[in-house]
């Protein structure tokens, strides 16, 4: 299977943007992103643009892409589901926002209520998700709503209590509240947030579950296995059931987990840094993976049928089936070395070296020779690497990187991957006093 794009549509309708969730369904043959406008502003203010792209595969590629925009959609998560014989697409943001698909219809709807029934409290639409074959969104103060149609949100027979803090004061947003929620079946969910807020639900009534750890928790996942899988702080693991709770894991990674999915008969967990999959006991980066597809996976949805999975990054997308790996897209498939590549002095490779240390020199001679793609694969397993190494040598790594933005685009993803794994954009050079970020902002080179 080739690439769902070739270059012209690439630059159409995926550049300048990056990837934030995706969606599979139709019959596996329609994909749905949602792309945020890359910008410079740390603080998101003006909003970026939000753009929903279609890409129904039963079309030729040059009518095979359909997108709207908005400009006031944050944080936007996606989930499609068949409920009630109706197939579509549901996008659903911080605000409440809702953006509807169904061929040949597209657009925005109503929002979702925010006032919580007989509360003075507001509620925020944190995720949105098929649980147990219905869209359901799911927020903070312990809120939960099922979709039962267009403009028609509705709460659960019961409901978990608004904690007083919440309902009498607006307080303890981030100690209690709903990140994520999966089911075995419809009396038989899982719901989890805040500082070990998790609940479960049987059909009849919502019950708190004596967790043991106050740790922040985030994505959850009923497994096929009977195991219910929770992801915590720093991408800790929890397994358990009920009221019986054991830490799988620490947490190692400096972001949580943003999606937790049960395919191929295997636990994976993704991020906008990776995806992950759970083996002998460790979580590990898929060893069949494709080098080129690596870098294009990250968030998690499987199909309604469990055949494929797709999963993205900020990057590009990728799909696999159980057995094969294909790239869907990729933001370093079309990246051409500027006119200035072939002049740049090549740092590491062949030349005296730069370090004693035998891995961050190997990481210096790809970051410094083979690209942001090559680089980035290199950066995708912390476990590999050694991280107080990395600390050590920030100024070599990071002027490295920012350097090579002049041969290649991408290298600012790769100076900004480089500072999440710890490196300090403030070390100076101990010959000149010259910081990573002085060169960067004389470079013009944004790692915001």
């Amino acid at each position: 299977m080739e690439m769902i794009c070739d270059k012209e549509r690439y630059e159409r309708f995926f550049k300048g943007f990056t990837v934030y969730d995706c969606a599979i369904g139709y019959d596996n043959t329609r994909y749905c992103f949602v792309l945020v406008e890359a910008t410079n502003s740390p603080h998101r203010d003006p909003l970026p643009r939000t753009r929903f792209l279609f890409a129904r595969m039963e079309r030729p590629m040059e009518r095979r892409f359909y997108y709207q925009e908005a400009d006031y959609f944050n944080f936007t998560r996606v989930a499609y589901s068949e409920a009630n014989g109706k197939s579509e697409f549901v996008a659903v943001d911080m605000g409440s926002h809702v953006f509807w698909y169904d061929a040949p219809t597209a657009n925005v709807e109503q929002d979702i209520p925010p006032q919580i029934p007989d509360s003075e409290y507001c509620w925020s639409v944190l995720n949105v998700a098929r649980v147990a074959g219905r869209l359901t969104a799911i927020g903070d103060a312990r809120q939960v709503r099922w979709r039962a149609g267009p403009d028609d949100w509705r709460s659960f027979a019961a409901s978990p209590p608004v904690p007083k803090q919440l309902a009498e004061e607006g307080k303890g947003g981030f100690e209690v509240g709903f990140n994520d929620l999966a089911a075995f079946a419809d009396d038989d969910l899982y719901a989890v947030g805040g500082t070990g807020d998790v609940w479960h639900f049987d059909g009849k009534a919502w019950q708190q579950i004596d967790f043991p750890s106050n740790e922040l928790l985030y994505t959850v996942c009923c497994a096929g296995d009977g195991n219910v899988y929770i992801g915590g702080k720093d991408g800790s693991l929890w397994i358990g059931r009920n009221d019986r709770w054991k830490r799988l894991l620490e947490g190692r990674f400096s972001l949580p987990f943003k999606d937790m999915a049960w395919f191929d008969g295997r636990l994976w967990c993704g991020s906008d840094y990776g995806l992950w999959v759970l083996q002998d006991g460790k979580l590990i980066n898929p060893p069949d993976q494709p080098a080129a597809v690596r870098n294009a996976c990250g968030v998690i949805d499987v199909s309604p049928d469990g055949k494929v999975m797709l999963t993205a990054s900020p990057h590009g997308a990728s799909l696999y089936d159980g057995k094969t790996w294909t790239l869907l897209f990729s933001a370093f498939a079309f990246a051409e070395k500027s006119p200035r590549a072939q002049a740049r002095a090549q740092l590491g490779r062949g030349k005296a070296r730069l370090t004693e240390h035998d891995g961050m020199q190997a990481l210096l001679d790809v970051i410094g020779n083979d690209g942001p793609d090559a680089s980035l694969a290199a950066l995708a397993q912390p476990e590999t690497l050694d991280l107080t190494a990395l600390r050590e040598h920030s100024w070599l790594l990071l002027v490295n990187a920012i350097s090579a933005q002049l041969a290649w685009d991408g290298y600012d993803d790769v100076a900004r991957r480089l500072i999440e794994l710890g490196a300090d954009l403030d070390a100076a050079d101990p010959e000149t006093g010259m910081t990573a970020r002085a060169i960067a902002q004389t470079m013009n080179v944004s790692l915001a």
